[in-house]
């Protein structure tokens, strides 16, 4: 009667076949696993962004998103009472997100600190009950710098989102 089971001999062959595919599927694992995270970020971004313009419209109030010092950091909206662009006391928290990582943010001088709707829907500085318009882009680029996305505000208040490739995303000079 012939005995159940593995020689060691089909179990090394099997060990082996085991890390020649994780040896090859490791690597394109963890890029689907970076593209989702900067696929998440990015909209997480774009949503906050849309949801600030919503709430201003829907108030008939300048409302601001601000960020904690970077993009990267995360943010607050809040009804900017004052049109100073500062959460104050007093003023109303609307939501606001935590840090976010693998992901590195690069905004032009108009938005790298907030991004603020008037009543209208329009995007404008802070400043005064009406402010010059404001509109900048913001990118949203993988740790690595291999690719990533562009946040577009316009004037309108409105937002496209565009795609870069590694020659878009290089590093902040230093």
């Amino acid at each position: 009667m012939r005995e159940q089971g593995l020689t060691l001999l089909e179990l090394l062959v099997a060990l082996a076949i085991l890390a020649i595919l994780l040896a090859v599927g490791l690597p394109g694992f963890s890029k689907v696993i970076q593209n989702s995270r900067l696929s998440a970020n990015t909209e997480e971004l774009r949503n906050a962004i849309q949801l600030t313009r919503a709430a201003a419209v829907s108030r008939n109030q300048r409302v601001t998103l601000r960020n904690l010092g970077r993009w990267e950091s995360g943010w607050q909206a809040f009804a900017d009472d004052n049109n100073n662009g500062v959460f104050d006391d007093g003023e109303q928290l609307l939501f606001s997100s935590g840090s976010l990582q693998s992901v590195r943010f690069e905004a032009n001088t108009p938005v790298s600190n907030y991004v603020s709707f008037i009543g209208t829907g329009e995007s404008r500085k802070v400043g005064s009950a009406m402010g010059a318009f404001q509109a900048g882009t913001i990118e949203v680029c993988t740790a690595d710098n291999s690719q990533g996305y562009s946040l577009i505000l316009f004037r309108s208040g409105r937002l496209r989102t565009g795609k870069l490739d590694a020659n878009d995303c290089s590093p902040p000079d230093s």
